[in-house]
C-alpha cells in the first residue's frame, strides 16, 4: 500500500510538472487535459493546518493551489493537537473546487469530584456540569477550571492534558463560615463555645465553621445558660440566653440535697442491695475534665492537635485527686456520681430506662475513640451533666467495697482498688448503666480513664 501510494504521488507530481510546460501524461487516465483547476483546501473544525500536496508545502488552511491538473491526489494535513491526516482528493475539470478535510482531535479525559458534591465546574470559563464529573472528553492541551459550591470557598486549578490520559482531581471544599450572634440578659457575660472559653463577652459575634456548638454564658451571681445550636455553611444564627439568679460555680451544676435510689437488685452482684440514701447538696462538673484544663495543672500532659476539648485520658486516680485539689475541688464520691447521673427516680441510664446507641459514645456506637465533651447534649442527666454514660470512665473518691447489707464475699473488696463509674467508649450498654461499678488500682492509667470534679454546696 505504501509503495502504491508513493508511485501515485510521484506520478501526480510528474503530471503537475508536465502541465506547467504543456506536456501531457497519463496519470489519472487523461492524455490531454482540457483545463487546469484552482482548488482550495480547508480544515475543520479548526483552520491553520499545514498542507503538503505532491511533496510540496502549500501553506496553512485555508490554502489555494492553482493550475492543478485533473486527477487523484493525496494531501497531508498537520495541526497541533490533531492527528496527522492523509486525505485522497479527486480533482475534476471544474475551474474552481473546494475540499474540507476533517481533522481528528487528540483527546484525553477529565474527572473532577468534590465533597460536598453538586459543585458547578467551569472549564476555561464555560460550565461543563456539576460534580461528580467522570471522564469528560477533552482535546489535549492546557486548561484551567474553577469549582464553585454555594456554601463553600471556590477552588481553582490548572492542568495539561496529554494524549489518552485521564486527569483526576478530588477536592475537599472548605465550607464558608457561619455567623453566630450571642446575647444574654444580663449582658457582659463570659462566653464558652463547646466548653472552651472565648475572649469576648456578650453581646458578641463569631465567625465559625459549620457544625454543632454548645453555647454557654455565665456571670457572677447567676446560673449558667446553655443552648445547642447547629450552624450551616454561610448561615447566621442568634442565641439569646436569660440567666436566672444563682451562685453555682461556672461549669458545674447543683445537685440538691435529698434521697435517691442507689444500686440495683437485678443486675451485677456488687450493685446490691438497692437502697435509698440521703446526700447533702453538692456541685459537680457538667463535663469531664478536658485536655486543655488538665494541661494547666500537668504541663507534661500531651494530646493530639485539635483535641483541647476532649476528655483528658490515661489519668490515674492519684493524678485526678491532685488536679481537683489544684483547682479547689475534689473527686465526687461514688454515691454523688450515681445521683448526678441518675436523678431521684432510679432510672437505668442518664436519659431514661431504654438504651439508645445514639445517646452515648459506647462500644455500640462504633466510634472506637473518645469524642468531644458535650457532644451528646440531648442525653444530659436530670441535673444537666454530659457524658455520664460512655466516653470516658470516671474516677470517684471511694474504695471498691461491698455496699452495706451485701453479704457477697470477694477478694477485690477492701482498700485495694478505687471505683470508676460511667463506662467508656469501649464499654457496652451493660457497663454504662448509672448503677454499674468498675474498679482499678490507684496508679492505673488506662487509655479510657478520665474524671470530673465535685464540690460541697450550701443551698
Amino acid at each position: 500500500m505504501k509503495t502504491e501510494r508513493t508511485l501515485r504521488t510521484a506520478c501526480c507530481m510528474l503530471l503537475a510538472l508536465a502541465g506547467a510546460v504543456g506536456v501531457l501524461s497519463g496519470c489519472g487516465g487523461r492524455s490531454e487535459p482540457e483545463s487546469y483547476a484552482t482548488i482550495t483546501i480547508d480544515s475543520a473544525p479548526e483552520q491553520g493546518a499545514s498542507v503538503l500536496m505532491y511533496g510540496v508545502e502549500h501553506g496553512e488552511t485555508p490554502v489555494t493551489i492553482t493550475d492543478v491538473a485533473p486527477g487523484e491526489y493525496e494531501v497531508v494535513l498537520r495541526l497541533d493537537r490533531y492527528r496527522r491526516k492523509f486525505e485522497e482528493i479527486s480533482v475534476t475539470e471544474e475551474p474552481e473546487q473546494s475540499f474540507v478535510v476533517e481533522m481528528e482531535p487528540i483527546t484525553g479525559t477529565l474527572t473532577i469530584t468534590s465533597s460536598p458534591e453538586g459543585a458547578e465546574v467551569l472549564l476555561d470559563g464555560e460550565v461543563i456540569g456539576e460534580t461528580p464529573i467522570y471522564r469528560h472528553v477533552l482535546q489535549v492541551g492546557e486548561y484551567s477550571y474553577t469549582v464553585n459550591h454555594p456554601h463553600a470557598y471556590p477552588v481553582e486549578n490548572t492542568f495539561t492534558l496529554e494524549d489518552g490520559f485521564n486527569m483526576e482531581f478530588s477536592h475537599q471544599l472548605r465550607a464558608m463560615e457561619a455567623e453566630l450572634h450571642v446575647h444574654s440578659r444580663p449582658s457582659s457575660a463570659d462566653i464558652w463555645l463547646n466548653n472552651i472559653r472565648q475572649g469576648e463577652r456578650t453581646p458578641a459575634t463569631f465567625r465559625l465553621r459549620p457544625g454543632k456548638y454548645l453555647v454557654s454564658v455565665h456571670t457572677d451571681g447567676h446560673l449558667q445558660g446553655d443552648e445547642l445550636v447547629e450552624l450551616a455553611a454561610n448561615d447566621s444564627e442568634t442565641v439569646q440566653l436569660t440567666l436566672p439568679p444563682g451562685k453555682v460555680p461556672q461549669g458545674m451544676v447543683l445537685v440538691p440535697a435529698g434521697e435517691f435510689i442507689m444500686g440495683s437488685d437485678e443486675r451485677a452482684p456488687d450493685e446490691r442491695p438497692e437502697r435509698r440514701i440521703h446526700l447533702d447538696a453538692f456541685y459537680i462538673d457538667r463535663f469531664e475534665v478536658t485536655n486543655q484544663a488538665f494541661k494547666r495543672v500537668f504541663r507534661s500532659h500531651d494530646y493530639p492537635d485539635g483535641h483541647d476539648n476532649y476528655p483528658a485520658l490515661g489519668v490515674s486516680w492519684t493524678q485526678a485527686v491532685r488536679y481537683c485539689e489544684a483547682v479547689g475541688k475534689r473527686l465526687p464520691t461514688e454515691a454523688e456520681r450515681e445521683k448526678a447521673a441518675r436523678g431521684t427516680d432510679g432510672r437505668e441510664y442518664p436519659w431514661g430506662e431504654v438504651f439508645e446507641p445514639g445517646m452515648a459514645n459506647t462500644a455500640e456506637s462504633g466510634i472506637g475513640r473518645a469524642t468531644r465533651v458535650g457532644s451528646y447534649f440531648a442525653s444530659a442527666s436530670p441535673y444537666g451533666c454530659m457524658d455520664m454514660a460512655g466516653n470516658a470512665y470516671e474516677w470517684t473518691a471511694d474504695w471498691y467495697e461491698a455496699y452495706p447489707g451485701n453479704r457477697d464475699v470477694t477478694k477485690d473488696y477492701g482498700q485495694i482498688f478505687r471505683v470508676l463509674r460511667g463506662g467508656s467508649f469501649r464499654s457496652d450498654k451493660f457497663d454504662v448503666r448509672c448503677a454499674a461499678r468498675h474498679f482499678d488500682r490507684m496508679d492505673a492509667k488506662r487509655s479510657d480513664y478520665g474524671f470530673r470534679c465535685a464540690m460541697n454546696a450550701r443551698e
